[in-house]
């Protein structure tokens, strides 16, 4: 409903006369609505007539019928909005999946909501829809309020008989249990049929990483090679454990030189073939790493470098300029692709033989496991390492790298041993230590 300005209309007074002979004055108030010509009319009782003697009262009585056409639109135009609302949320209550609804429709709406609501990221919501497309090809039918405990426990095993492994149907799981936990807890389902279901056993992955002196290695090789963007990556992954993302979206601006600091602050995600910025996987992962000298070295090539081709293409940046550049992008300011470093490194990798602990290939990813592996095998503290990685907690680094290097496990007896050779000459418990009683002979007897 377009609102009518009145007072843009044209009034015109006249007089009519009445069935006994009497007078009364008439306002007739033209005007345009919607295109197209319209008219009021008021009419003044025979008392009020005669006191509109003047065209200042006439003007006043114009402008307070104005007023109460206005009040008389606006009360319309509210009650039709209310109308247009109510319409609306029933077409939405209409539309939204009910536990009739198949198991794919319900998923899908359930991803909908969580994207619309902005509590996962983009890379998330694009892998749900692929897990979801899993799903509705085990449930093309099925309704969500017939699915039961016994028809996803047999889905799920026949996964794992196919050949599927443990991560991926642990992956599809947790998306099927979650959207049949909140049909739970909107009324939908009485209760969720995934929740008896025995999830397939995970068994953490040993990581790839390389030992100790093929760390070293390939140190040594990079440092002989041009700081490329893939050569540059590689070794900032060796040396910090940064992600793949985060190692993208690594700006000039977050390498402090003069404290030899790196501070994490966003990454690259990619989604479906699309790549986008965002903040890094959790809030420990915004972190700030210290900044080995070999590293510092590198950094430094790689900043000459870049400011060599700025200058041969004749552009001049400001330091708050440079700042924003990424340190494995472009000099146009655009970032590398995680996808395009991850296929560079995997070239690279297979040029240089390299192959991790598990006889495998070395990928990127592995370069951080290779931190943190050779990290600990130096006898780091696994806090700090960590708090280098990102992780929530030393638990997490405790459970994937504890057991990665026996060379971890000796250097820790052998440093206990140095810590107390160090303490040289201490006073012992009992200074004759033979002559207390054999705790071993049960006929052994104590006295005052």
């Amino acid at each position: 409903m377009e609102r009518i300005n009145y007072s843009e209309g044209k009034p015109t007074w006249s007089w009519v006369e009445r069935k006994d002979g009497s007078k009364q004055l008439k306002l007739t108030l033209r005007y345009y609505d919607d295109g197209k010509r319209r008219s009021r009319a008021k009419r003044f009782s025979v008392a009020d007539s005669t006191k509109l003697d003047t065209d200042r009262k006439k003007d006043n009585a114009l402008r307070a019928w104005i007023k109460e056409l206005e009040a008389e639109q606006d009360k319309l135009i509210k009650e039709e909005r209310e109308r247009e609302q109510a319409e609306a949320e029933a077409a939405k209550l209409a539309s939204l999946p009910s536990a009739t609804s198949t198991v794919a429709e319900y998923i899908s709406s359930f991803i909908d909501d969580l994207e619309a609501s902005g509590h996962i990221e983009r890379s998330t919501v694009y892998s749900y829809r692929r897990f979801a497309r899993a799903i509705a090809v085990a449930f093309p039918r099925v309704r969500l309020i017939d699915l039961t405990t016994t028809m996803v426990q047999k889905w799920e095993n026949g996964l794992i008989a196919d050949g599927y492994s443990t991560s991926t149907v642990t992956k599809y799981h947790r998306l099927l249990s979650m959207t049949c936990k909140h049909a739970v807890m909107v009324d939908d389902l009485v209760k969720n049929p995934c929740q008896a279901v025995k999830a397939p056993k995970q068994q953490a992955p040993s990581p790839n990483a390389l030992d100790v002196e093929g760390f070293a290695r390939l140190a040594v090789t990079l440092d002989a090679m041009q700081p490329s963007q893939v050569v540059t990556a590689a070794y900032i992954a060796m040396f910090t454990g940064m992600r793949n993302g985060e190692v993208c979206g690594l700006r000039w601006r977050e390498y402090d030189a003069a404290n030899h600091t790196i501070t994490v602050t966003e990454a690259i995600g990619s989604a479906g073939g699309s790549t986008f910025s965002k903040s890094p996987k959790t809030k420990v992962s915004r972190r700030t790493i210290p900044v080995a000298p070999r590293l510092a070295d590198m950094l430094e090539r790689r900043r000459a470098a870049m400011v060599a081709e700025l200058q041969t293409k004749g552009v001049e940046l400001t330091p708050r300029e440079f700042g924003e550049l990424f340190v494995i992008g472009d000099v146009a300011g655009r970032y590398m692709n995680p996808t395009t470093l991850t296929r560079a490194w995997k070239s690279l990798a297979e040029t240089f033989g390299l192959v991790g602990t598990q006889g495998r290939r070395v990928t990127f990813h592995d370069l951080r496991h290779s931190f943190a592996t050779v990290a600990i095998a130096a006898g780091a503290d696994v806090k700090a390492v960590a708090a280098n990685l990102g992780h929530t907690n030393a638990a997490m680094t405790l459970n994937i790298y504890a057991d990665a290097s026996p060379r971890a496990k000796q250097i820790a007896i052998n440093q206990m041993g140095v810590t107390v050779e160090a303490l040289g000459e201490v006073e012992p418990y009992a200074e004759n230590a033979n002559a207390l009683p054999d705790p071993d002979d049960a006929n052994a007897v104590t006295t005052d």
